[in-house]
C-alpha cells in the first residue's frame, strides 16, 4: 500500500472510527497512524529498496508537500524519523536539505554500547560473547573471498602497523580490520551482530592501553598484529578449520594481554572512546561542538549521573554550561534525540527529558541495517545457524531450575501448537529468548534479545507463506521433537549433546529455508 492510499485509509478511519485500523507489521515505532510516519515509510522503503539512491538529494520542502499533499511541519517530522533511522541527514542552511544515507553500524554500536555498559557487561563477557560469535565466520572467509578482499584485509593489517604509536588511530585501525574479516564471510546479519561488538571491543582496547606505558603498549599491539598476521596466513591458504583456529588464539592471547583479571570482571567503560573520537583533530577538521556536546551527554548517561526520565535543565543553563550558542545546543539536543536517547517536546519549558536504551529499540536500528544491506530471511538464519550452537553450549552448564521449568512449560505449548503454525512460531520465539537469556552472559543476551525482536518482526510474514504448505505440520512435529531432545540434553547438563540436537533442529528448517522463495525473501519485505 503506498503512502497516498494509507493517508486515504486514515481519512476513512477518522470518518468511521468503527472500522479496524489497518495492520503495519514490522519493528515497535511509533503512532504509525500519524500521516508523518505513513511518509516516513513511504520514503523509507524508497531509500531501502534503491529507488531513492545515497547521496542523491530529496526535492525541496515546498515541492515534496506539494508532491505529497501535506503540511510544513507534517513532512519535517517525517524527515526526523528518517534522520534518527540514519537513512537521512537533514543539511542546514543556504544548499541544505535532506540527503539519503547508508545507515551504518556508528549508531547501533553506540547505542548497544550504552546499552551494554548500563547492564554492567564486563570485557569477559564481551570477550566471551566474541569467541562464540566469531571464530565460527572465521572459518567462512576463506571460502568466500576474493582477491580484492585479501588486498583490502593487507592494507588494513599495515595500517594497524604503521599506528601502531598512536593509541586512538590503533584501535580505529584494529577494528576496521575485525569488521572487515566479519563481512568477508558473506553474511551480512553476522556483520552487523559482530560489527557492534567490534566498536565495543576497541573501545575496552583504548582505555587498557591508556593505562600502560609506551613500552608495554607497543608490546601490545605487536601482539595484536601478530594475531591478524596467523590468520592472513591461513587465509592465504584457503584452511577453513586454520583460520578459525587463528582466529579463536588471536581473542584469547590479546584479551589476555589487555586487562588483569580484576580489571576484566570491571564493567566497561565506554566513555573514554566515545570523548576521544568526538574531540578527534587528526583529522584536519575542528570538532563540531554539536557533536562533543551530545557525546558528554550521552556518557553521563552511561555514568549513571543521567537516569530514565531526568530532565535535562533549561536550554539557557545548559548554553552556559557548556559556552555554547542555543542553536548549536538544540543541534547536539537532536543528535541525542535521534538516537532516542532525550525527548523534545516543542513549547516544553522544562528540559529536556532522557530516555534509557531498551533493547526493542536496538533491534529497530539493527532491523534498519540489516534491510539497508538487502539481507534476507535466509542469510538471518544463516547466521543464527553459526552462533546459536556456542551459546547453546553454554547455557547447557548454566541454566537454572526455573529456566529449565520455563522451557519445559512452552515445549507443552509447542507440542499443542504443531498445527497451527502461527501459534507454533509465536511459540519458539519465546522458547529462543528463554533459552538464550539463560547463558548469564548480558552480552550474548542482548544478542539474542535484538535477534528475538528481528524474529517477532518479521515472524508474521514467515508463518502467513509457512501456513500454505501441506508439510508445513510434519515439519513442525519434528523441530518440536527436538526441542524436547534439547531440554533432556539441559537436564544432564551435556553441552555437546544439546549443541549436537540444536544443529539437528536447525537441519529440520534449514532445507526449506534455503530451497523456498520465502528464503530469498528480503527482510524488509518481511518486516512491510
Amino acid at each position: 500500500m503506498d503512502f497516498r492510499s494509507q493517508v486515504r485509509d486514515r481519512g476513512d478511519l477518522a470518518r468511521d472510527p468503527g472500522r479496524p485500523a489497518p495492520v503495519q507489521s514490522g519493528l515497535s515505532r511509533r503512532n504509525t497512524h500519524k500521516v508523518s510516519h505513513l511518509l516516513a515509510d513511504d520514503l523509507r522503503r524508497q531509500i531501502l529498496r534503491g529507488e531513492l539512491e545515497v547521496g542523491e538529494q530529496l526535492p525541496p520542502e515546498a515541492d515534496l508537500t506539494s508532491q505529497y499533499h501535506v503540511s510544513r511541519d507534517t513532512l519535517r517530522e517525517a524527515l526526523r524519523i528518517l534522520e534518527s533511522q540514519s537513512l537521512l541527514e537533514v543539511r542546514r542552511g543556504r544548499g541544505g536539505g535532506a540527503v539519503v544515507r547508508r545507515p551504518g553500524l556508528d549508531a547501533v554500536a553506540r547505542y548497544v554500547g550504552l546499552l551494554l555498559q548500563l547492564r554492567n557487561v564486563t570485557l569477559n563477557h564481551i570477550g566471551e560473547a566474541r569467541s562464540v560469535v566469531e571464530p565460527p565466520v572465521a572459518e567462512l572467509v576463506p571460502l568466500h573471498y576474493a582477491a580484492d578482499d585479501l588486498n583490502r584485509l593487507v592494507g588494513l593489517h599495515e595500517a594497524a602497523q604503521r599506528a601502531e604509536g598512536d593509541a586512538l588511530s590503533f584501535v580505529t585501525a584494529v577494528a576496521a580490520f575485525d569488521q572487515a574479516m566479519i563481512e568477508m564471510s558473506g553474511n551480512r546479519t553476522l556483520g552487523v551482530i559482530a560489527g557492534v561488538f567490534q566498536d565495543l571491543y576497541a573501545g575496552q582496547v583504548y582505555a587498557a592501553i591508556g593505562r600502560v606505558d609506551s613500552g608495554e603498549r607497543e608490546r601490545i599491539a605487536r601482539r595484536v598484529v601478530a594475531g591478524h598476521e596467523a590468520f592472513l596466513d591461513a587465509l592465504r591458504r584457503k584452511d577453513a578449520p586454520l583460520a578459525g583456529r587463528a582466529w579463536r588464539d588471536y581473542l584469547l592471547t590479546t584479551s589476555r594481554m589487555l586487562v588483569s583479571r580484576t580489571t576484566s570482571r570491571q564493567p566497561i567503560d565506554m566513555t573514554p572512546l566515545w570523548r576521544a573520537r568526538a574531540a578527534d583533530t587528526t583529522t584536519g577538521t575542528h570538532p563540531r561542538r554539536s557533536i562533543v556536546v551530545s557525546t558528554e551527554i550521552r556518557s553521563r548517561i552511561a555514568e549513571g549521573k543521567l537516569r530514565d526520565g531526568d530532565r535535562l535543565p533549561p536550554l539557557a543553563d545548559l548554553a552556559a554550561e557548556f559556552q555554547i550558542s542555543r542553536p548549536t545546543l538544540r543541534e547536539a539536543l537532536r543528535i541525542l534525540e535521534m538516537e532516542f536517547l532525550v525527548d523534545l517536546r516543542a513549547g516544553d519549558r522544562s528540559g529536556a527529558r532522557i530516555r534509557e536504551p531498551s533493547t526493542q529499540i536496538a533491534a529497530q536500528l539493527v532491523g534498519i541495517v540489516l534491510e539497508s544491506r538487502q539481507t534476507t530471511l535466509k542469510d538471518f538464519h544463516r547466521g543464527m545457524r553459526l552462533v546459536q550452537p556456542g551459546i547453546v553450549r553454554l547455557v547447557a552448564v548454566r541454566a537454572g531450575k526455573r529456566t529449565l521449568a520455563q522451557l519445559h512449560d512452552l515445549a507443552q505449548e509447542l507440542a499443542a501448537s504443531v498445527d497451527d503454525t502461527p501459534r507454533f512460531v509465536d511459540t519458539f520465539r519465546g522458547i529462543e529468548l528463554t533459552l538464550f537469556s539463560a547463558s548469564k552472559n548480558p552480552a550474548l543476551t542482548i544478542i539474542a534479545e535484538i535477534m528475538h525482536w528481528v524474529g517477532v518482526a518479521v515472524g508474521p510474514g514467515v508463518a502467513a507463506d509457512a501456513t500454505a504448505l501441506p508439510w508445513v505440520s510434519k515439519t513442525n512435529r519434528k523441530a518440536q521433537a527436538r526441542i524436547a531432545e534439547l531440554i533432556r540434553a539441559m537436564r544432564e547438563r551435556d553441552a555437546d549433546a544439546a549443541s549436537d540436537v540444536w544443529n539437528r533442529y536447525r537441519d529440520v528448517s534449514q532445507p526449506f529455508l534455503e530451497e523456498s522463495e520465502l528464503g530469498a525473501r528480503l527482510i524488509i519485505d518481511l518486516l512491510g
